[in-house]
């Protein structure tokens, strides 16, 4: 049955490929791409979150966001992020980004077992785009947790898991729900096998500084929890997790996968059906508050 479901997939996924888009092609028009992202991301929340506030960027990356709030008027800005690359990559920009008077900007490489920052040092927290790839959302959380002043707030954009494009993995597999219709042991083999074909066009990030295509790091890998880059948070498992941690949910806010009027309404009537509206979720906007 495994094989069937390997070969549906990767046909399928094989006839529906695509180039990358021109801003995904190679790493600076990627980060470019990234920034716009970001920006659009934040629009949805409140600048009054940031203005002479702490701030941590969690899962910073190359500091787009970190940057951007900075401009905004925080009154420190604190990015956190796994990779030491992008990391150092950041506290090279610094000296070439203009500040506000009063606003300091700072990158720390984060730990798996913990944020290396004290008690009680920040008034908000951001975590854009990196919430499902936390493999340890409960003791993230309870640092989250730790790290707020009293009356703080964690500021989300999640994709969750059980959306049609949850894996992440679309520029192989650009089969909506392929997770549940094929599996994640049929994805991942019909992923080495797209990743692997001469026409494939692989994204910025899987680009060397040459500018061609790594080794196929999709043959190290048969299931999710191997590869470690998304964890499979349900919305529910999600909210349970933070109110038991203590945090107020103040907004919790689900959203369709269209921006066309009409899809979009038929998009939000699917998202309010009971047990499978989290199929039809493609980000939830989040904000948690320390009490």
């Amino acid at each position: 049955m495994l094989g069937l479901r390997e070969r549906l997939c990767f046909e399928l996924s094989r006839r529906l490929m695509t180039p990358p888009d021109q801003r995904q092609s190679n790493m600076g028009t990627y980060l470019d791409w990234r920034e716009d992202s970001l920006r659009a991301s934040w629009s949805r929340f409140s600048d009054a979150e940031v203005i002479g506030k702490d701030l941590l960027d969690f899962g910073c990356g190359y500091g787009n966001l970190s940057f951007f709030l900075a401009k905004k008027g925080a009154r420190r800005v604190v990015g956190i992020d796994l990779g030491p690359e992008a990391i150092e990559s950041n506290r090279r920009r610094i000296p070439e980004v203009a500040l506000p008077p009063g606003t300091s900007i700072e990158f720390v490489v984060g730990k798996v077992d913990g944020i290396p920052l004290p008690d009680q040092s920040f008034d908000t927290i951001t975590a854009f785009d990196c919430l499902e790839h936390v493999m340890s959302p409960e003791r993230v959380l309870k640092d989250w947790f730790r790290v707020l002043r009293p009356g703080g707030k964690v500021l989300i954009e999640w994709f969750p898991f059980r959306g049609p494009w949850g894996p992440h993995m679309e520029a192989l597999i650009p089969v909506p729900w392929a997770h549940v219709v094929f599996g994640e042991r049929a994805m991942f083999r019909a992923a080495q096998r797209i990743y692997a074909l001469p026409d494939f066009q692989p994204r910025a990030w899987d680009l060397d500084p040459n500018g061609q295509k790594l080794p196929n790091k999709w043959l190290a890998w048969e299931s999710f929890k191997e590869q470690g880059y998304v964890n499979q948070l349900s919305v529910d498992g999600f909210r349970g997790l933070a109110e038991g941690t203590g945090f107020l949910v103040p907004r919790f806010e689900a959203h369709g996968f269209s921006s066309a009027p009409a899809r979009k309404l038929v998009s939000q009537a699917l998202l309010n059906l009971p047990k499978v509206g989290e199929y039809f979720t493609s980000y939830v906007l989040v904000e948690l508050q320390r009490p």
